[in-house]
């Protein structure tokens, strides 16, 4: 499918405080660990062959004890056929460490996030119907049911939810540019500096 670029910025405050509230309770840090920070970015996506949009949207969220929560939310909807076509959110939830970003930018760090320890997954509306996961579901590796090991592992799994972990659990890296480092610099901001890929989960992997 041809796909044209549209922007790429800042996630929406709204939006980030909308998914971290709402999925509070997915939070690696859950134990009462404070929010240290949070850094985010945006991209959309006009799929020609259709006429519609894809916007993707990334938030890093980082927590006192080392844990992090990673959102991924895509929405798709339509142009010449009007209206939202389908919603995902993958939330990946696990350790990290940071270090002076290998660029050499003073206000840059590199996030590197452990493979999670959970993953929660939900999808709804027809966008996805050409994908291995087509269908509305949601997954969550730590309140895993039969159910979802038959959504997700139709031929069969010994361990939905550690085989749903080690499948799509993997260690990234994320260079993220932190006012903090360069207090005078009043141009920066709390964000993600590249687009990561890899996070959507299709079914199709």
């Amino acid at each position: 499918m041809k796909t044209t670029r549209i922007v790429k910025t800042l996630a929406a405050g709204t939006l980030a405080v909308v998914m971290a509230l709402s999925m509070a309770g997915c939070s690696a840090g859950g134990s009462g660990a404070d929010y240290t920070a949070t850094y985010m970015i945006s991209e959309a996506t006009y799929l020609e062959d259709i006429a519609w949009y894809s916007n993707e949207d990334v938030m890093l969220v980082t927590n006192s004890d080392n844990t992090y929560d990673l959102y991924y939310k895509n929405d798709i909807f339509g142009t010449t056929d009007p209206g939202s076509k389908g919603h995902k959110t993958i939330i990946y939830s696990g350790s990290y460490t940071s270090a002076a970003s290998a660029d050499g930018d003073v206000s840059h760090l590199d996030i590197t996030l452990e493979a999670p320890t959970r993953i929660y997954f939900q999808q709804q509306g027809k966008a996805y119907g050409r994908n291995g996961y087509s269908t509305n579901m949601m997954l969550d590796t730590a309140n895993w049911t039969d159910a979802m090991t038959t959504l997700a592992f139709p031929s069969g799994s010994e361990d939905g939810a550690a085989d749903f972990l080690a499948k799509y659990g993997k260690e990234i890296t994320l260079t993220v540019e932190d006012p903090s480092l360069s207090a005078d610099d009043t141009t920066l901001a709390y964000r993600i500096t590249a687009m990561p890929e890899g996070l959507e989960i299709t079914g199709n992997e």
